[in-house]
């Protein structure tokens, strides 16, 4: 019990930065070890290199940070909650649009946001297995599950579906593997245009025919 509490205690932030040049600081550490980790991988990642690529000294990093996976599950929460935010922002104001364009919008985001985050979103876990227990809660569609559910509570009158929670998960789920999916193979050459098409064709035929 005791190595489980310090196994999730090295995973946590030592402190939040509050001041603004600690902020500072905490950006320019999470920064740096993602462009070392895409750059020459996890291993490659100490904290004396972090460090120096932040432009900090490592005493300044372990006030933050107790080792390099804090910083790792600080940068995907970091990510994770601030492309859940434009999620948020952007459902709040197709509320009242028409369901279809609004499905269009709303793989548009998508799309960009997980293009924009490939890495740290899909693929960063892959170098740090070990976090993957402490990082099962960080998705954005579990940040952003209150207002996707209000969203076709919204647009009810245009569903065939009964079980909307369901129909949310399902659709959570087929939208993230095929942008995954096509992130990172994408056999048939498909342009993004055309897979937001079929991303918005997909939904909304499970949703209404």
């Amino acid at each position: 019990m005791t190595n489980q509490k310090q196994q999730m205690n090295d995973v946590d932030r030592r402190k939040d930065p509050k001041q603004q040049r600690a902020v500072v600081t905490a950006e320019a550490i999470t920064q740096a070890t993602q462009q070392i980790i895409i750059r020459e991988g996890f291993k490659k990642a100490t904290t004396n290199r972090i460090a120096e690529v932040a432009g900090v000294s490592v005493g300044s990093l372990y006030q933050y940070f107790p080792n390099k996976q804090a910083i790792v599950r600080t940068l995907i929460q970091e990510t994770v909650t601030k492309a859940a935010m434009r999620v948020r922002t952007l459902l709040r104001d197709l509320m009242d649009e028409p369901l279809e364009p609004a499905l269009r919008q709303i793989m548009t985001l998508l799309l960009e946001i997980y293009k924009e985050n490939d890495f740290i979103i899909f693929r960063i876990l892959d170098q740090v297995p070990e976090l993957k227990e402490y990082t099962n809660n960080l998705a954005i569609e579990i940040y952003t599950y209150s207002t996707n559910l209000a969203f076709l509570e919204q647009h009810q009158a245009d569903l065939t579906v009964t079980d909307i929670k369901t129909s949310l998960l399902l659709i959570e789920r087929a939208t993230i593997h095929n942008i995954e999916y096509f992130l990172a193979h994408n056999p048939t050459n498909m342009t993004e245009e055309q897979l937001i098409d079929e991303l918005t064709r997909m939904t909304l035929n499970y949703l209404t025919a």
